[in-house]
């Protein structure tokens, strides 16, 4: 958890601050956990405004991994793990520019996209289909591109998109995308692509797994084409947790301080919604097959529900 001041700090399952550290800014995007060492002892990678960091587990910086950019203007960290042999790519991107980190901290030298065309919208993604890779990433000037692991061009895409805030997703074997008019694009391995107009508004949220595809559009979520509509507020992006072979999507009414929860079907789970006026986590914290959630309580404060 990061407080306003930027001080991040790491909570047991049970509440308790098992420390604090103050950060220069705030963190972007999210916080991936990793094992470096591959020993189990994991660590924190992450992004600030201008610094690329990992801290172990008692909160103290790992080098040579704290490294500095002057200009700031990072994008979320992305991290990249091929093999699932915790051999990681860690992505800082700046701008055009594209930095590669090893384990080491090092640049990785057979990486050749280091610098894009246009400014990178948000961090880059590795999405697999069948057995090949593929490194996505969106930019300003509307190209969508789509880079094998030394990154050389894998799948061209000759149409610009106008993107919307969310990410590229992999969905059905296909790249998924909305742009801003809430047309979704989908784009096949060989670059073919194909358009349907949902008609979302500019702000609208999706999410998307292989098999699954959600999206909130004003007040109305539908999972899988299947609506559900809410009480009139201001909606959190929707978010897709798949947990021991179950799909549950979350979202959340910041407005109203409501968090929702449905199974794969749009059907509501028993005793929701609940409290909440943030985006919601889920996961098996303790390891006894009871879910968890983890949302913003009130201002200064969090709360964990447990799902019976």
């Amino acid at each position: 958890v990061q407080d306003q001041e930027n001080n991040l700090y790491l909570i047991s399952t049970k509440g308790k601050v098992l420390w604090k550290k103050q950060l220069e800014g705030q963190i972007q995007g999210k916080i991936h956990q990793v094992d470096i060492y591959k020993n189990r002892r994991l660590q924190l990678a992450f992004t600030t405004n201008n610094e690329f960091l990992i801290l172990d587990r008692n909160g103290k910086e790992v080098q040579p991994f704290t490294k500095k950019f002057e200009g700031g203007n990072l994008n979320p960290l992305a991290v990249f793990d091929y093999e699932n042999k915790k051999d990681y790519r860690f992505v800082v991107t700046q701008g055009d520019k594209v930095f590669m980190y090893n384990n080491k901290g090092a640049i990785v030298r057979g990486f050749k996209y280091t610098r894009a065309e246009s400014a990178i919208r948000q961090a880059p993604k590795h999405l697999v289909i069948g057995n090949k890779d593929y490194l996505v990433f969106t930019l300003e000037n509307k190209d969508l591109k789509i880079l094998n692991r030394v990154g050389n061009v894998r799948t061209k895409v000759n149409t610009k998109i106008d993107f919307s805030q969310n990410e590229v997703y992999l969905y059905k074997n296909k790249f998924v995308v909305t742009d801003k008019k809430g047309v979704l694009h989908q784009i096949a391995a060989n670059g073919k692509m194909s358009t349907t107009n949902l008609r979302l508004n500019e702000d609208h949220g999706i999410d998307a797994t292989s098999k699954t595809f959600v999206y909130m559009n004003d007040n109305v979520l539908s999972i899988k084409g299947k609506k559900v509509e809410l009480d009139f507020g201001v909606y959190s992006q929707p978010k897709i947790f798949y947990i021991y072979d179950k799909i549950y999507v979350g979202v959340s009414d910041i407005q109203n301080q409501k968090v929702y929860l449905y199974d794969s079907q749009a059907v509501p789970i028993k005793n929701f919604p609940l409290f909440g006026s943030s985006l919601i986590d889920m996961a098996d914290m303790e390891g006894d097959r009871k879910l968890e959630i983890v949302t913003q309580d009130q201002k200064n404060s969090i709360i964990v529900y447990q799902m019976n």
